[in-house]
């Protein structure tokens, strides 16, 4: 078996979705957090400055879709796309959509909700001193609110953003009401992406109730994790 180390921030929706793809590859890896301040050497990792990253065997890989195919490539074994042409596109737009738009829900509500705000900042200052979580806090709060802002969804009023986001909940509550995954007949990387990010928002976001009364939804969810 190959050394697999998981260079993380514990709570971004992409170390979490390479962790899904981890597991559903039966691979076996370590992690080392970057909690706190530590997220400045995190920087020093990748020429994205981002995580995640993985090394395999000594050899690093960045970006949660490039790890994918990279893990793919080298264990086909329960494989994350799918072997239909059709379904293939399909798998990768709902990564897509995943990665480069319900991701900023996710930003939103965990830094414009004060409790989830807390909360996540507690997460990711995890293990590290209190000094370090009250430096943390205003700095991770300030660069998401530009980052928000910039994307344009910082500039829209909450109600409309949680209808948006639960209009996109509907959408997908309707699709697993008629099948068991989003693409195809098994898990894909299309459900360990997208499920990533919904996860984090469960993680930090009074939403979490709402969200999980979709019955289908949760169930969708609660398959990924067994």
């Amino acid at each position: 078996m190959p050394k697999i180390i998981l260079h993380q921030w514990e709570v971004s929706p992409f170390c979490n979705k390479v962790r899904k793809i981890l597991k559903y590859k039966h691979l076996a890896y370590s992690v080392v957090n970057y909690n706190g301040l530590l997220a400045v050497a995190a920087s020093r990792l990748s020429s994205a400055r981002k995580l995640p990253v993985i090394e395999y065997d000594g050899e690093k890989v960045q970006d949660s879709s490039d790890i994918a195919e990279f893990l793919e490539a080298r264990h086909p074994q329960h494989s994350l796309y799918p072997a239909d042409s059709k379904d293939l596109a399909q798998a990768y737009f709902w990564e897509d959509w995943a990665d480069e738009s319900l991701y900023w829900f996710e930003v939103y509500f965990r830094f414009r909700y004060p409790d989830a705000l807390q909360l996540a900042t507690s997460l990711l200052c995890k293990g590290r001193s209190k000094f370090e979580q009250v430096i943390f806090a205003p700095l991770a709060r300030y660069t998401y609110e530009r980052q928000l802002n910039a994307q344009g969804i910082g500039r829209i009023d909450k109600n409309r953003v949680e209808k948006k986001f639960f209009t996109h909940i509907g959408n997908l509550e309707t699709i697993l009401s008629q099948q068991d995954w989003l693409v195809g007949n098994h898990q894909t990387i299309a459900d360990l992406a997208v499920a990533a990010q919904i996860d984090e928002i469960l993680r930090t976001s009074p939403l979490k109730e709402r969200i999980l009364s979709y019955s289908h939804v949760k169930s969708w969810l609660e398959r990924i994790q067994s």
